[in-house]
């Protein structure tokens, strides 16, 4: 960095002494042209060899000095990139660890989205600063550095010239940019507040798409997402006219006009003692006008970066102080008391203490929220109890480490989860270090060894979604929190047997509601509002008249001779064809696990599938697992409407855009149409989908149409004295249309995707973090497009072309001469563009979980210091190549002049009006690579808005509202998932439901249950077949109709991150104009309505049981995990 400091104010020094030089030669010129037009032409030729003797100095140190500028920018670029590089990856390392280390409160109150934010651009924000914005010192020391300079000058070459008309400008320079960096920091930060909000709610939307298809709310998550679009715009508005207000002042009433007056008074001073020192100076404080448009820009990245880094540096600043663990597995807690942070007010565990020795077994039983799971996340360390003590072998677990302490605790939860990889790779979570022999031996303990030895690649399969989750360790406590509750009972005793089995001799605590998963257990103890209401062996509480206890056994057996007795009556009401249901020959872990990866395989969807960069093996992730023969063998038809081929034909083009994206090495041949291609999809369109875009926004047209004749005056403005009148109405203009041109885009795109059905979602390459992806980060590239390059971009193609035409008509061979610097400049660019692109290719491919992170990262940053020696060369000869042509036209200038094809004032024109030119042109050559991104990310957008809805639609007004009676029918119903075609899951399934009456869907896992429901509710449609309601077939009502009257309640529902009252209403339908509230079990007619009665909201609380609780709440806001079924009981009764 010292390095980088000391090249940088070397290469702000030299320019000025530069200009020096450039003065001293116009000097030289205008006094040889003043003694020719006063003395005889005898004396021309002794006139000429002076002057050509007096210029070739000048000449060489010109050179000289444009020589060592390139020399100073290489190093100060080079040093700069390189520190930048050490940097961020160390901060990526540590910043991922101390992640992993955080408990679970500090995790709940972020958002993952806001987690990897942090990583990727909060650091990336430090690097730009050393890449990009420390170099802005030198803008500063210049101004300095060249008054300094044109004192030195004046001592030593004994001129009169006064250089006191540039400290009246320094002034305004030094002081003007730092107050603009506090004037917007409060609107920034409430805008970055409302940016949050609308990634969470983008991500949680379809994160949960499900839960939102499932009660037609897709309107009102449309209508929270413009709510949230429309303050921001508000925000956004205010602050970018506060930035006009800036720009006029810093621009118009300062900047410009302190420089004529500095220029004017400078001229008084001078006269005609020393015209070119005089222009030198002119030039210089010019450029600094123009330099200091930037600043302010400069000024926000820093003041950025610097707030990005603060956070980062608050979440690693911390220390973890732990001692060693070795556990024998005794457990003890003492008086523990415990509210959750969210909800401090609210008591979850009163005075809980108990024993566990070392190997026994216990059973934790009790109603939801007595408090059960809240003690397996105080011993992992989830949360820290608010008094009490947890003790393991006599020590406080807050004194010990947590890799150690959850290393020595195997917890086996009802929702494990598969990270992408093989199976082996997810069994080593459990212990990073473990062989491949303990792996094995891990699985056979737990009985799956002869499942993962059926799969046609054993323990090398890749898996991505949930299933059974391996604890790969040797512990010496097992936590059991639900582990067969989702399973029917032929499974749960398969996997109780392994559950035992895995935990002989160790110390277990097992969570449960049923009693079958407790009878092998030493001890039970029986929570109840947070205390403990009973405890004993199990045999003994059973005994126990009237106890807790017997009554929950009682309660279970009950319920089973209830619907025993009742098993009878279903008979006669509903009719299944169960000779004609299909199931495919395949084992049951296979059918479960093929289920598991579709959408409706599970009640608790995870719609965010991997999409690791990683998984480049699509065929083995597309497919279930089975031998490629017998994947070949099938055959299947499947009609066009909402179904996906097995075997799909590959462009030329989209297989070209499919080795760009798996990152093979480009081909030696370099063309810019193949740069632009470069990770698009499909053939290039060029930039027809952004100006698609810009037409499709028509409000903005008004602003673009004041924008545009403005910019046209500015650029007349510039070829004359750089005075800025018109920029601000033109920065403005711009401003404001591309702000709104990316809310218009980013409210259009979800409300697109929001119409499509789940087969959609399903899809890889529709997963949440995608779609915030294209909804959130696309439409940002656009906005920095329209936005904040825009108004640069319409001079920088004006200016040059004017400059240029106005210089080939004052002097065409020096125009020519001077204008070789705009090939260079493009040329330059796209060397540095490649390079930037190759650059992010190699990021793209490594950067995954932390198990490899490190070792990734540490290839990527070899690759990234090779590459800034080139990126160094780049950004060298783009600041030095402009003085060193003026070196080379300042010779071929003499020349000229010496025979008379041009003058000085006409050869001062020339090289002015190309710089300018040049000035503006490197801008839009800078904009090149942002120019890409946009088009990409048009060409995303465009593909978004275009891509219909193939299986349903779910905003259309169209189709049929009858009034339903209940009736069910499915006519010879087979259907298979359309992200996996091969698997059928019904094959001619006839099913009769009678309106009123109850019929229970029973079956092993993977057996189709789910789906019969996911058809009735239009969530997909049928292969074949018709899905009837009422003699109406479901493909033929409206979809948000039709999920208003048939409304499902799924294991595990989801809540949103809204209040009690917000979630009740979001799909609340009443029956009349008077909210009258009615209960049916048959379907009835509804109609929309727009608000609800708290009273009708308050009175289905009641009826769930669930208002009591509420009503104790400190805020309206709270929300509670275990009050997810009670909730969604309401939101049912409701509607």
């Amino acid at each position: 960095m010292v390095v980088g400091l000391i090249c940088a104010l070397l290469q702000a020094g030299i320019p000025p002494f530069v200009w020096l030089v450039m003065g001293n030669f116009v000097t030289l010129s205008i006094t040889r042209e003043e003694e020719r037009m006063l003395n005889t032409t005898s004396n021309t030729t002794s006139l000429d060899k002076e002057f050509a003797a007096s210029a070739t100095p000048a000449f060489i140190a010109m050179l000289s000095l444009s020589i060592s500028m390139f020399i100073a920018a290489f190093f100060q670029r080079l040093a700069w990139e390189v520190s930048g590089i050490r940097q961020v990856f160390r901060v990526r390392r540590t910043y991922v660890r101390k992640m992993l280390h955080m408990d679970v409160a500090w995790l709940e109150s972020r958002q993952s989205g806001q987690m990897a934010t942090m990583l990727q651009e909060y650091v990336l924000s430090a690097f730009a600063v050393y890449l990009y914005h420390f170099h802005i010192f030198g803008t500063f020391s210049r101004l300095h550095i060249y008054s300094m300079g044109c004192d030195t000058s004046n001592v030593f070459c004994d001129s009169d010239v006064d250089c006191e008309s540039d400290p009246v400008q320094q002034g305004q320079f030094d002081l003007i940019p730092f107050l603009c960096g506090l004037w917007f920091s409060k609107t920034m930060d409430e805008e970055m507040v409302l940016q949050n909000k609308l990634s969470n709610l983008v991500n949680e939307t379809f994160s949960c798409i499900r839960t939102v298809i499932c009660f037609a709310a897709q309107k009102q998550t449309i209508n929270k997402f413009e709510r949230l679009s429309m303050e921001g715009n508000k925000l956004t508005e205010a602050r970018l006219r506060s930035s006009t207000v800036y720009d006029s002042l810093t621009q118009i009433l300062l900047t410009e006009m302190i420089f004529t007056g500095a220029l004017c008074y400078g001229i008084w001073r001078v006269a005609d003692q020393a015209p070119g020192r005089l222009a030198a100076l002119a030039i210089n404080m010019l450029y600094m006008c123009v330099t200091s448009i930037s600043i302010g820009f400069h000024i926000n990245g820093a003041s950025t970066a610097r707030q990005n880094a603060a956070q980062l540096c608050k979440i690693m600043g911390e220390v973890c102080r732990y001692i060693k663990l070795l556990s024998k597995g005794a457990l003890q807690f003492r008086d523990i008391h415990f509210s959750y942070p969210s909800r401090p007010d609210v008591k979850v565990l009163n005075g809980i203490s108990f024993d566990v020795e070392a190997g026994e077994k216990v059973a934790l039983v009790g109603s939801s929220g007595s408090g059960k799971s809240t003690l397996t996340a105080l011993l992992l360390r989830f949360y820290d109890p608010d008094s009490g003590s947890i003790l393991l072998d006599g020590d406080n677990i807050k004194t010990l480490c947590p890799d150690d302490l959850r290393g020595m605790c195997s917890l086996v939860s009802q929702e494990p989860i598969l990270f992408d990889g093989t199976i082996s790779d997810n069994i080593r979570y459990g212990r990073l270090d473990a062989t491949q022999q303990e792996i094995n031996a891990a699985a056979r303990k737990v009985g799956a060894w002869q499942f993962i030895s059926t799969l046609p690649e054993g323990m090398q399969t890749r898996v991505g979604d949930r299933q059974v989750f391996y604890h790969d360790t040797y512990p010496t406590v097992m936590l059991f929190d639900e582990a067969t509750s989702a399973l029917d009972s032929i499974h749960e005793e398969e996997v109780q047997n392994a559950i035992d089995l895995a935990s002989e001799g160790l110390t277990t605590i097992t969570i449960a509601h049923r009693m079958t998963a407790v009878r092998n257990c030493d001890r039970v103890i029986v929570l109840e509002e947070g205390r403990i209401v009973e405890e004993g062996p199990p045999d003994e509480l059973l005994g126990k008249e009237g106890g807790r206890f017997q009554k929950l056994y009682n309660d279970q057996r009950v319920d089973i001779l209830a619907h025993a007795s009742h098993k009878s009556n279903l008979t006669p009401h509903a009719s299944v064809t169960l000779g004609q249901y299909y199931r495919p020959q395949i084992s049951f872990g296979h059918n479960r696990r093929a289920l598991n990866r579709s959408s409706s395989g599970s009640s608790k969807q995870k719609l965010g599938k991997s999409y690791s960069v990683l998984s480049h093996d699509r065929e083995k992730l597309a497919l279930p697992v089975m031998s490629k023969k017998r994947s070949q063998r099938l055959d299947y038809k499947y009609s066009s409407v909402g179904r996906m081929d097995i075997e799909i034909d590959v462009t030329p083009e989209e297989d070209e855009h499919v080795s760009v994206l798996s990152a093979q090495p480009p081909s030696p041949e370099f063309s810019l149409r193949k740069l632009f291609q470069l990770a698009l999809p499909g053939k290039s369109k060029g930039y027809d989908a952004v100006w698609e875009l810009i037409s499709d926004y028509k409000e903005g047209h008004a602003l673009l149409a004041g924008a545009i004749p403005t910019t046209i005056i500015r650029a007349f403005f510039y070829l004359l004295i750089c005075f800025e009148v018109a920029s601000v109405l033109e920065r403005l203009f711009i401003a404001l249309f591309g702000h709104g041109f990316c809310s218009y885009m980013r409210l259009t795109m979800f409300r697109k995707i929001m119409r499509h059905g789940c087969a959609y979602f399903d899809e890889e390459r529709n997963s949440p973090g995608r779609i915030l992806t294209k909804i959130i980060n696309d439409s940002s590239s656009l906005n920095k497009i329209m936005e904040a390059k825009l108004d640069l971009l319409i001079p920088a193609i004006i200016c040059p072309a004017f400059s240029f035409v106005v210089a080939m008509y004052i002097n065409w061979k020096m125009a020519l001469l001077c204008s070789f610097q705009f090939p260079a400049y493009f040329i330059i660019r796209i060397v540095q563009i490649k390079e930037g692109t190759k650059r992010w290719l190699k990021q793209r491919e490594m950067e995954h979980f932390y198990s490899i992170f490190t070792k990734t990262l540490e290839p990527l940053a070899r690759a990234m210091k090779r590459q800034s020696m080139i990126s160094s060369f780049v950004f060298a000869c783009q600041f030095s190549f402009t003085y060193i042509l003026i070196a080379i036209t300042l010779y071929f200038g003499k020349v000229m002049m010496l025979s008379n094809e041009i003058s000085v004032f006409d050869y001062m024109r020339v090289v002015l009006l190309t710089q300018f030119g040049a000035n503006f042109f490197s801008q839009l050559v800078a904009s090149v690579s942002d120019l890409s991104k946009a088009r990409i990310a048009a060409e995303n957008v465009v593909h978004v808005l275009k891509e219909t809805p193939t299986d349903v639609d779910n905003l259309t007004e169209e189709g049929q509202r009858p009034k339903l009676e209940g009736n069910i029918q499915l006519h010879n119903v087979s259907f298979r998932y359309p992200t996996r075609p091969v698997v059928p899951i019904l094959k001619k399934l006839n099913l009769k439901i009678k309106s009123g009456q109850s019929v229970a869907l029973v079956g092993p896992s993977g057996s189709g249950k789910s789906s019969i429901i996911a058809l009735i509710q239009r969530m997909y449609n049928a292969t074949d077949g018709e899905v009837l309601l009422d003699k109406y077939n479901v493909q033929s009502i409206n979809p948000a109709y039709l999920r208003r009257v048939v409304v499902s309640v799924g294991q595990e529902p989801t809540l949103f991150s809204f209040t009690i009252k917000v979630l009740l209403l979001s799909s609340i339908v009443t029956t009349d104009k008077s909210h009258s509230f009615q209960l049916r079990t048959s379907f009835r007619k509804i109609s929309y309505m727009s608000e609800v009665p708290m009273e009708q909201v308050i009175e289905a609380a009641k009826i769930a049981n669930i208002h009591d609780f509420i009503s104790k709440l400190p805020q309206v806001t709270i929300l509670l995990h275990f009050l997810r079924k009670k909730m969604f009981a309401s939101i049912i009764l409701l509607r």
